[in-house]
């Protein structure tokens, strides 16, 4: 398994202790752990922004068809 050098400020590496032991866990189990999930996270909010630019260019996209179909029966003969 790959490793990796993680410096942390007192407070937090005190509080990944305290934590990592309440779970009865070890640090690098915690860590790994707060690190899938803060992952996954991160996953979760870019995909719902795509989720998002997608749905705004499809509502625009059918504003658009909805005008042309109202041009259409304007300019329709006995329309009106």
């Amino acid at each position: 398994m790959p490793s990796i050098h993680l410096q942390l400020g007192e407070q937090l590496e005190a509080k990944t202790r305290e934590m990592a032991r309440k779970l009865r866990l070890n640090r690098s189990a915690y860590i790994r752990k707060a690190v899938d999930r803060f992952n996954a996270q991160v996953e979760r909010e870019l995909l719902a922004e795509q989720f998002k630019s997608a749905s705004e260019k499809c509502r625009k996209e059918s504003l658009a068809v909805c005008r042309e179909f109202e041009s259409l029966e304007d300019a329709a003969p006995g329309a009106g």
